[in-house]
């Protein structure tokens, strides 16, 4: 055979060859078939591209995570270290509140004791000293007229002063005065003797006699009044001692009490000896 005839052959041997169900396809199945296949290639190609996309944010997106994780611990660490600090600051906070209070007591402590020897006289009139009579020389006139003092006991009068303040007129209160006495001993015996002696009157004025004391403590002890007014309407002995304790005597027993509230309570729950009296004892069946 001639090579034409045989190449001839190979080719249609190798072309493929496309039919139908209903035979050979013609030309137009094909070109609808080629544009078909063309456009799901097309559309193959934008799924590749648009899954590139979203592999892409997704990739991004991790990344975005892992920043923001790295930073959460980040935040996480700052905050416990914040948080530490903080109880660190409130421990401090509490330890300085602690020891202020403690050196206000001492504060207070002292400044009672440097009055310890001080009373405080109310009801003087001012300008009495005028006369040529000293601070110290007019108190122990007052006192010797007051109180049943003798001429032959000695107390001194170290200083007296009237309270810091502009002077009153005439119709108001005058100024208390402020005596320091040289010994403990005779500022106790002069407030006892007022104590006993009750009301004291020197030239038509009233006189009254108190030991002197800071405001804090005078308004510390003053919360025991309720109590205090609850022991006389008992008829019970008690004494208001220094700084602020109240001991009261029930039945021979010894109470303290450092907390007004606490003290009127256990005052309350004791029976009234003047109630019980008064009350008709019930008959018996």
């Amino acid at each position: 055979p001639s090579p034409t005839r045989t190449s001839t052959s190979k080719m249609a041997s190798d072309t493929p060859c496309l039919e139908t169900t209903s035979g050979p396809a013609t030309s137009a199945e094909i070109s609808n078939l080629m544009n078909l296949m063309q456009g799901m290639a097309a559309d193959v190609a934008s799924i590749k591209m648009d899954v590139a996309d979203i592999r892409g944010n997704l990739e991004t997106l991790g990344q975005r995570v892992t920043s923001v994780e790295t930073k959460t611990g980040r935040l996480g660490g700052r905050m416990d270290d914040h948080e530490a600090r903080l109880a660190k600051v409130e421990d401090d906070l509490a330890h300085q509140t602690r020891y202020a209070g403690e050196l206000w007591d001492r504060v207070q402590d002292l400044e009672s004791r440097s009055r310890r020897n001080n009373i405080r006289v109310i009801g003087i009139p001012e300008g009495v000293e005028g006369s040529g009579l000293s601070g110290p020389t007019l108190l122990l006139t007052v006192l010797r007229e007051c109180l049943s003092l003798g001429e032959m006991e000695s107390i001194e009068v170290e200083r007296a002063h009237c309270t810091l303040g502009p002077r009153p007129p005439l119709d108001q209160r005058p100024r208390p005065i402020i005596a320091r006495l040289l010994r403990f001993q005779d500022r106790e015996r002069i407030l006892r003797l007022a104590r006993e002696a009750g009301e004291l009157h020197w030239r038509g004025g009233k006189i009254m006699i108190f030991p002197d004391m800071s405001q804090e403590l005078a308004a510390q002890r003053k919360l025991f009044t309720p109590a205090r007014r609850r022991c006389m309407e008992l008829g019970i002995r008690y004494a208001l001692q220094y700084p602020a304790v109240l001991r009261v005597t029930v039945n021979g027993r010894q109470l303290k009490f450092e907390d007004p509230e606490e003290a009127i309570r256990e005052l309350n729950r004791i029976p009234d000896q003047n109630r019980r009296e008064e009350d008709p004892q019930p008959q018996r069946k």
